[in-house]
């Protein structure tokens, strides 16, 4: 049995407790084009937010040669690859690691290469690469972890709240329409994804309603796995870990961070 290495992008973010097992192929952020941040050199969180209270922040995707020379390192190896990205509707990292997967696929034949797109990002995405993390220490060939993860991602679901929609207008990740409507006072849009988007889900009064409609969600169904996402509000993050009654948490990874913002918060659930 040959064994599996499991990887993923810089979008995602692994429950702690499977991070040693998932390797990283890092996004860039940058305030600056001539000083990029994401690989040997990162900002600290502190550091990250202070920067984006004045200056817009700026993200590029995976670095197709960066990623040939890690999955290579595998391969060579004689390992296989299953690689959970994230949403290729809004990141063009899952076509850079595919397109890399199928050329790497000629050189070496006896492998097994298998990309998937999560069409979900951060904690929802981190959940499948568990799963695949699991699947492989059952046994299974790559082919087989791959199927498993595929037929998780439907049911994955993340939703969350944010602050001020000007950071996702700006990077583009919702309409400006959408936007709008989080700016009516005391109106919070519950964003979630959908077919690899981000959307409006639900409208509430107040930020109180905006996590009971949360934690109803949460109820509605019996779930595998469930989990808050602290980005740079730990009030506010708090508060939603105790309205869902979670143990599991991550910090949100600095890529989705810029395109957010600090006052933002949610959860990440795979159900049954």
């Amino acid at each position: 049995m040959r064994e599996i290495v499991i990887f993923t992008d810089g979008d995602v973010d692994v429950p702690k407790q499977y991070a040693d097992r998932v390797q990283v192929l890092p996004q860039y952020y940058y305030f600056n084009p001539e000083e990029m941040y994401g690989d040997e050199k990162v900002l600290d969180r502190k550091t990250f937010f202070e920067k984006l209270k004045t200056t817009r922040a700026y993200t590029a995707g995976a670095n197709p040669d960066f990623v040939r020379r890690k999955f290579e390192q595998v391969l060579k190896e004689g390992k296989d690859i299953v690689c959970v990205a994230c949403s290729s509707g809004m990141s063009g990292t899952y076509n850079t690691i595919y397109a890399t997967g199928q050329e790497l696929k000629e050189a070496y034949p006896k492998a097994t290469i298998e990309v998937i797109d999560s069409l979900n990002m951060t904690m929802a995405a981190g959940f499948l690469c568990a799963d695949a993390v699991d699947a492989a220490d059952e046994g299974k060939t790559a082919a087989e972890v791959a199927e498993i993860v595929r037929n998780k991602i439907d049911k994955i679901d993340i939703y969350f709240i944010v602050d001020e929609f000007k950071y996702l207008v700006q990077g583009g990740r919702v309409s400006p329409a959408v936007g709008k409507i989080g700016d009516v006072l005391n109106i919070k849009v519950i964003l979630t994804i959908r077919e690899g988007k981000i959307v409006a889900f639900k409208k509430v009064r107040g930020q109180k309603m905006a996590f009971k409609s949360i934690s109803d969600i949460v109820k509605e169904k019996e779930n595998a796995r469930i989990g808050a996402i602290y980005v740079g509000n730990e009030e506010l993050f708090n508060t939603c870990k105790e309205a869902v009654s979670c143990k599991d948490s991550v910090e949100l990874n600095l890529i989705i961070s810029s395109h957010v913002g600090p006052n933002t918060t949610g959860v990440a659930i795979e159900r049954k």
